[in-house]
């Protein structure tokens, strides 16, 4: 009887600590997004007037087209990035962001993704500041 109340009492025990493990790796990685890889230090600016997102991956991630000529029909420089929100951001598809004068899109990272017909494409990973 006592073999089998010390058999529950170290099975209710490891249950517990298994439950810790996961709850402490899941919020050191619940900030991360598959292809995502975040730099120790920013990596420089993309000069940018607007930017339109054309496929929200989550409210705080999407696939945008960063642009200096908002109203034209074509930019040659633009550039299509990931632009990362915080938690009370909640970005939609179609959205246009104009990037205020004082603020840049900060490379914070890079994204790499397999398109859909089979490609695999990297690119910027963003913030505005």
């Amino acid at each position: 009887m006592k073999k089998n109340i010390l058999s529950f009492i170290l099975g209710m025990i490891t249950m517990f600590v298994i439950l810790l493990c996961i709850s402490a790796c899941n919020q050191l990685g619940g900030n991360t997004y598959p292809g995502l890889t975040i730099f120790e230090k920013d990596a420089g600016t993309i000069s940018s007037k607007q930017i339109k997102i054309f496929q929200t991956l989550r409210p705080d991630i999407a696939l945008a087209h960063s642009t200096n000529l908002p109203n034209a029909i074509f930019d040659s420089n633009e550039i299509l990035v990931l632009i990362l929100g915080d938690e009370t951001t909640h970005f939609y598809d179609d959205q246009k962001i104009n990037i205020p004068q004082n603020k840049r899109l900060v490379r914070v990272g890079s994204y790499e993704y397999q398109t859909n017909n089979g490609n695999y494409k990297t690119v910027p990973a963003v913030i505005i500041k």
